[in-house]
């Protein structure tokens, strides 16, 4: 089978080289144990940081070790299927995701991944909706802007709402769901690209392109005169700095993402990440979450763009192409039929 190691620590964005493919023997399967081949890759920007040494910096956000290192599979969300099981938990032909990495097939006893995802491998009701959603709407990135959006934003009618990389899978999901809510809802993202794609397609409010703001505080000012009652970040960094400002004295805030730090390696992370909101803290909303996004995507009222790379030596492509913010809504990499 085909795996993606990681060959070398990233110097700041990552690059093809810092990737390579290496072709070993598909795991055994022991007792207790079920063998999955994958299907599709989730690429997110959280795996960005997991590619970095450990140092004092980021060093009490990895209490069980570090994610990765050089030689070492590159971590991530996967889908697979079942293909043989030792396991009484999991049937051949079972739809399953999980927490795995960049390999054709993976060997597990489906235990949880205490910092990555505390929930482990599971079973997947693929009458939710086609296997790939389940990385994307019905996977954590859907669950995580649904309950974010329901624990911290409280959105009502009425409400002034800002998201930032409002086109990218969380901030897209996000941004309709404070719409839903009757807010108003105003998106910032990269790319006039991504400004039609907020306006045309999602149908939001206002789209501010922070690239092209000569001023983003005033570009913000401007688009939302009665200030801000939510504020949804998934981006940190300077772009961050300018928005909340623009808070109303009630306003609520959600961390959700530090995408413009991702690729430094001494920017406080374990500072920064203190108080965001983390998915993984509600593990057992997320049934429930699920359910609610699938019944608002059959609806039509919840939408996203998806794009699928094909191939596992793609994959390094979709990660790189990610964080250097091409990407609208979803990337996936398609590993297997």
């Amino acid at each position: 089978m085909k795996r993606v190691v990681l060959d070398r620590y990233p110097d700041g964005s990552p690059v093809r080289s810092d990737f390579r493919v290496e072709e070993v023997d598909v795991p055994p399967v022991g007792d207790g144990e079920f063998l999955v081949r994958t299907l599709f890759l989730g690429i997110e920007p959280r795996q960005r940081p997991m590619l970095n040494p450990t140092t004092d910096d980021n060093r009490p956000m990895r209490p069980y070790g570090a994610p990765c290192g050089p030689g070492r599979v590159i971590p991530g969300s996967a889908l697979g299927e079942v293909v043989e099981s030792r396991h009484p938990g999991y049937q051949s032909g079972d739809l399953v995701e999980g927490f795995w990495g960049w390999c054709e097939y993976e060997a597990s006893d489906g235990s949880p991944h205490p910092t990555n995802n505390p929930a482990g491998i599971q079973v997947r009701d693929r009458s939710l909706g086609d296997p790939q959603h389940h990385l994307g709407l019905l996977g954590l990135p859907g669950i995580t802007a649904y309950l974010a959006v329901e624990s911290e934003g409280r959105v009502s009618a009425g409400d002034t709402v800002v998201v930032t990389t409002a086109a990218g899978m969380v901030g897209s999901i996000a941004a309709q769901l404070c719409q839903l809510a009757g807010a108003k809802v105003v998106g910032v993202t990269s790319t006039a690209e991504k400004c039609r794609y907020l306006l045309d397609e999602l149908n939001l409010d206002g789209a501010i392109g922070y690239r092209a703001a000569e001023d983003l505080g005033e570009a913000v000012s401007a688009a939302c005169p009665d200030g801000i009652d939510y504020f949804f970040d998934n981006c940190g960094g300077e772009i961050s700095a300018a928005i909340v400002p623009h808070l109303n004295e009630r306003g609520r805030y959600t961390g959700c993402g530090f995408v413009a730090n991702y690729n430094e390696l001494k920017w406080g992370q374990s500072d920064h990440f203190r108080g965001m909101f983390s998915v993984h803290e509600h593990v057992a909303e997320y049934p429930r979450a699920r359910r609610a996004l699938a019944e608002l995507f059959d609806s039509g009222e919840l939408s996203y763009r998806m794009t699928i790379f094909e191939g596992i030596e793609r994959a390094p492509r979709a990660l790189i192409d990610l964080l250097a913010g091409k990407n609208i809504g979803k990337y996936l990499v398609r590993v297997s039929p």
